[in-house]
């Protein structure tokens, strides 16, 4: 009787190689990434477990989380983000199919802050309203804000 032993190619062996390297390199992108959560908004940053919760839900882009299409901000967490939350936030915003509306009326929402917000949120497509009335910015806000309006 003969055991069977499969044909194994170089083809085979080279395209099984850059299927494992391509999953290493996205494990270790998402260390990245998880690490950067952690760092802008981690417990340690006093920001409220309910908006961790929401900033989760947004970077998740479940699809079946179809309910959480509005996003609003308290005062008490956007005063512990740092410059690499406020990049995260919209990169997430920016990744989500599903978001529609972010209030973020009356935070002190200033310049520098709009500046790292807008830098990847001008990718969003699902966005259609941004609620922004009562807060610190000034033209230099504004002017970050121009890519993302002629979105």
């Amino acid at each position: 009787m003969r055991a069977f032993v499969p044909h194994i190619s170089r083809k085979s062996i080279n395209i099984n190689i850059i299927i494992f390297k391509n999953a290493i390199m996205e494990g270790e992108r998402n260390n990245t990434n998880d690490e950067e959560y952690h760092e802008a908004f981690g417990e340690h940053t006093n920001i409220s477990e309910n908006c961790r919760y929401k900033i989760n839900l947004i970077r998740d882009n479940d699809p079946n989380v179809k309910w959480f299409k509005n996003f609003y901000m308290d005062r008490n967490d956007v005063e512990h983000f740092s410059d690499l939350a406020w990049e995260l936030l919209g990169r997430y915003i920016a990744e989500n199919d599903h978001l529609e509306e972010i209030d973020i009326d009356d935070v002190g929402l200033t310049d520098e802050n709009m500046t790292h917000l807008f830098k990847y949120l001008t990718r969003s497509t699902s966005l259609k309203e941004l609620l922004l009335r009562n807060n610190n910015f000034g033209l230099d806000g504004i002017q970050s804000m121009i890519p993302f309006l002629k979105n």
